[in-house]
């Protein structure tokens, strides 16, 4: 079975984003932000298909970041679309009895500050692992189980 690719897609400004189903970087439009994103419709004007309605589980997010510890604790831009994002997905593999998926950040060793550095909210998702130049830190038990 092919795997599929869902890429954020910036909704508004009140922290909504929907991923969406991808199958070329040819799918991507620049936003006005000129940051690329799936345009909401494919070249044949079907509306791609959203990872919320999804008929199988996603095995991992890739996220970004301005930094990151070794707790799992990341610093995003403070709008709070990935938190939100990733409390939604995670409800609905719980209702559908999925496996979480492993979220993995990537980074680089500059941005891997001392625990405690990045505060955090009761809204902040933790990573599961981060991946940078310098290699691979799983942080939670689920990346340690899955050998990251």
């Amino acid at each position: 079975m092919g795997k599929k690719l869902y890429v954020p897609r910036v909704e508004d400004r009140n922290s909504h984003m929907r991923m969406l189903n991808i199958s070329s970087i040819d799918d991507l439009i620049a936003n006005s932000m000129n940051i690329l994103e799936p345009a909401p419709v494919d070249a044949d004007g079907k509306e791609r298909e959203d990872v919320m309605l999804a008929d199988d589980p996603v095995d991992l997010f890739l996220l970004p970041g301005l930094a990151f510890d070794k707790s799992g604790r990341q610093l995003g831009r403070g709008g709070g679309y990935y938190d939100t994002f990733l409390m939604k997905y995670q409800e609905l593999a719980n209702e559908r009895k999925w496996k979480q998926p492993l979220l993995v950040a990537l980074s680089y060793s500059l941005q891997i500050m001392d625990d405690g550095v990045i505060p955090v909210t009761p809204n902040d998702v933790l990573v599961d692992a981060l991946v940078s130049p310098s290699g691979v830190i799983p942080i939670s038990r689920a990346a340690l189980e899955r050998c990251l």
